[in-house]
């Protein structure tokens, strides 16, 4: 999957906030957008090259998305959004080994009062299944999540309720970088997270894991990593 039409380079200063980064282009100084609001850290450090997506439009506040940092000798994604767009791809290829044997899926899928990635139809069930984007990565270890996720949590519990009334549920975690080698549960930044992960896995939920292969221009999914929990 490429990037988008127009990418520039760039040299990483300061994150004023959550959503926006100052980062030097072509000798000058413009705003770009974060699309991932987490931590990123050992990432987002001040002389940093970057990559950014340039779309001007009248309707954003800023033309610049900031899409990839270099990582010593490696490109990390900072976009969580492309993880669904890779496992949505390969759903349509039929590339996840792990999950296979369905005859359709439908993506951002609503149950009562929740929304899940994607529902896969299978002959006897149907599978729901939520994408987790992780950009922390520390000697090979991808951990997840790196802030505080409410939300995760929410995801986790849902799909165990799901588990009990007879639907598979899976959780597949996509880093997108090439360095990981394993995921974990950060437990040090969420607890409850790693707590409700662990009882969902006891309770039948699916739990795999992907790494990427990122060029400076493109990213794929790469090969199936071990989830440690």
């Amino acid at each position: 999957m490429r990037f988008g039409k127009k990418i520039v380079d760039g040299v990483f200063l300061e994150r004023p906030n959550r959503y926006l980064a100052r980062v030097e282009v072509g000798g000058e100084e413009v705003l770009a957008h974060v699309p991932d609001p987490g931590r990123l850290p050992g990432l987002m450090l001040a002389g940093r090259k970057v990559r950014l997506i340039h779309q001007p439009s009248p309707t954003r506040k800023t033309e610049y998305t900031l899409v990839l940092v270099q990582h010593g000798s490696i490109w990390v994604s900072t976009f969580p959004v492309f993880a669904n767009s890779l496992i949505k791809d390969a759903l349509m290829e039929r590339a996840l080994p792990f999950l296979n044997g369905y005859s359709d899926f439908a993506s951002e899928v609503k149950v009562d009062n929740s929304r899940f990635d994607f529902k896969l139809t299978f002959p006897l069930s149907s599978a729901y299944v939520e994408v987790k984007s992780v950009s922390l990565v520390e000697k090979g270890v991808g951990r997840f999540p790196d802030a505080p996720t409410e939300r995760g949590v929410k995801h986790v519990k849902e799909l165990i309720d799901l588990c009990n009334k007879g639907y598979r549920g899976a959780v597949v975690f996509v880093s997108q970088r090439s360095d990981t080698r394993s995921i974990t549960c950060n437990d040090d930044i969420d607890p409850v997270f790693g707590e409700w992960l662990r009882k969902a896995h006891d309770k039948g939920v699916e739990i795999y894991g992907m790494n990427c292969k990122v060029t400076p221009t493109t990213i794929s999914l790469n090969k199936a990593v071990k989830v440690v929990l």
